[in-house]
């Protein structure tokens, strides 16, 4: 499913889409993914719904990268 996901994923999304997906994808629930990056399940809600656009710290975006089994490029920018 991860493959097919990836493709899916290539064709242009917004960020917030993006996270919503691959955390879906991945079967983490916004709690899970906030407790561990310390943020709250409210703040990862407002990246998914483009409300926000996440400010992280560099240990943050790592555990985000592995969290969501993803290389850091393949996390859309804003820009894109």
């Amino acid at each position: 499913m991860i493959n097919l996901l990836n493709w899916v994923l290539r064709l242009k999304v917004g960020l917030g889409e993006w996270l919503l997906l691959r955390r879906r994808s991945l079967g983490l629930t916004q709690k899970k993914l906030a407790s561990e990056l310390g943020v709250t399940s409210q703040t990862v809600s407002n990246w998914e719904t483009s409300k926000a656009i996440p400010t992280l710290t560099i240990g943050q975006t790592k555990k985000l990268c592995q969290l969501l089994q993803c290389q850091l490029d393949e996390i859309p920018s804003e820009d894109q």
